[in-house]
């Protein structure tokens, strides 16, 4: 194959800035709206940077809890909604907590969990076991 940037062989061409056979960049597409780019980085980035750094990665801590108030959402996703974690033992509870919206960055961050919600659940009662994603 001939033309910019290939020689005969068919390997690329080092030009100016670019990279050697040995070197690789990583890139990472994260949503926009910021909960779901926190959520997605714990999720996918943090364990591959880790990784990366010759670090084991941390596994990612899900536990269950009672839901204290009832949650409607659309169908379709799963999702993982900012919450809070309180007591302990068979008296552990999870809310989610006040927020705004997706982008509501202030009140995600007094959130210590994200509920995850299957994606075939539109409504969840209270008092029901819930599957909650440490932060």
């Amino acid at each position: 194959m001939k033309g910019r940037g290939f020689n005969r062989a068919d390997e690329p061409q080092k030009e100016s800035g670019a990279l050697a056979p040995e070197e690789h960049k990583y890139f990472f597409g994260l949503p926009g709206n910021p909960v779901s780019t926190m959520v997605t980085f714990e999720l996918f980035a943090k364990p591959m940077l880790e990784a990366l750094a010759g670090m084991t990665p941390k596994k990612l801590i899900f536990l269950h809890a009672k839901l204290k108030s009832e949650i409607k959402t659309k169908p379709g996703l799963k999702r993982f909604l900012p919450a809070i974690l309180s007591g302990e033992f068979e008296q552990t509870e999870v809310e989610l907590v006040r927020w705004q919206g997706s982008g509501d960055i202030a009140a995600t961050g007094t959130a210590n969990c994200y509920i995850v919600i299957p994606p075939d659940r539109e409504r969840i009662a209270p008092c029901e076991w819930v599957a909650v994603l440490m932060k």
